[in-house]
């Protein structure tokens, strides 16, 4: 049963069309929806989850967040998911490849090593139908 659903966000494209693509899944079930970052120098943490959470609430669905404030951006991930009990984990795929990489970002490889929570990698926005 997916009843929680969170999803990593950052100023990205990328991390936005998996946060448009999360709003658009509670728009058709009765889910719970959480926004999580992590603080990172010369980014507003906390003006962009008040963007996700106005993207949301512009949809009609109700979402709560969490900023984090140190560590890696997946071991904040792992640990938001597991004390918010989440049933689904959602993010997006970065663009930024490094050589021999398949298709997906660092930090999204390591969450899905470690992580027995289900992951939803959402395409670029282009990507999207």
């Amino acid at each position: 049963m997916m009843d929680r659903v969170l999803v990593a966000v950052d100023d990205s494209a990328p991390a936005l069309a998996a946060a448009e693509y999360a709003i658009r899944i509670a728009l058709d079930r009765p889910i719970e929806l959480h926004f999580v970052t992590v603080r990172e120098p010369g980014r507003n943490a906390d003006a962009l989850l008040r963007h996700v959470v106005a993207m949301a609430k512009n949809s009609g669905v109700v979402a709560s967040t969490t900023a984090c404030d140190d560590g890696h951006p997946f071991d904040a991930l792992l640990g938001v998911a597991a004390q918010w009990e989440a049933d689904l984990i959602v993010m997006g795929r970065s663009d930024m490849r490094r050589p021999g990489a398949r298709y997906v970002g660092s930090q999204t490889e390591h969450l899905l090593e470690f992580t027995d929570i289900p992951v939803l990698v959402v395409p670029s926005p282009g990507q999207l139908s």
